[in-house]
């Protein structure tokens, strides 16, 4: 998958991930954040910054919402106020999707309702194939442009980061969601 930085977006679609008992999104949707965060202030600052992901069992908020939060504390906390501002004035939240093909009919469907369609997908480079991969089937032609800028960094944090356990349980998780996939399409799901 080549990755071009695209000219123009409307918005920056940021994928969600577990969220802690504490409400705090976990370490590889931060990663993601902060991405997403980066290229929004350096390259798309008029763009909308949709963050998608729903509440899961043990999470006190939707995945969506917690990302929203810790966003704007970071950008607070780094970037100051007035950035803050900024970006509470651009947020837009999907929390109903509790997984990735549910996001992408979602999240489009959002995207489509708010006239939007040049479209940035922010996950990490592990899961960017399956997402992408998901989000053009389920768009069909109703956008003009779907572009991928993934977190490239994940692997290599755990990996130094000695965090074997977790990145062997990433890489079976996303090998068997596409498994999935692949399943649901070979019987036309």
């Amino acid at each position: 998958m080549t990755i071009k930085t695209p000219p123009s977006l409307e918005v920056l679609i940021v994928l969600g991930g577990r969220v802690g008992a504490d409400g705090y999104p976990g370490r590889p949707t931060r990663l993601r954040l902060l991405h997403a965060l980066n290229l929004w202030r350096e390259r798309y600052p008029e763009a909308y910054f949709l963050v998608s992901g729903g509440q899961n069992r043990g999470a006190p908020v939707s995945e969506a919402r917690a990302m929203a939060e810790w966003s704007l504390k970071w950008v607070e906390e780094n970037w100051g106020t007035e950035a803050k501002q900024r970006l509470a004035a651009r947020i837009v939240l999907e929390e109903t999707s509790r997984n990735t093909a549910a996001s992408a009919a979602n999240v489009l469907a959002l995207a489509q309702s708010l006239g939007l369609k040049r479209l940035g997908l922010v996950t990490d480079h592990l899961h960017m194939r399956r997402a992408h991969y998901l989000f053009r089937r389920q768009a069909r032609g109703r956008l003009h442009s779907l572009h991928p800028l993934p977190f490239p960094g994940l692997l290599r944090d755990y990996w130094q980061r000695r965090r074997f356990l977790r990145l062997g349980k990433m890489l079976l998780r996303e090998g068997g969601a596409w498994v999935k996939v692949l399943g649901r399409r070979m019987v036309g799901i």
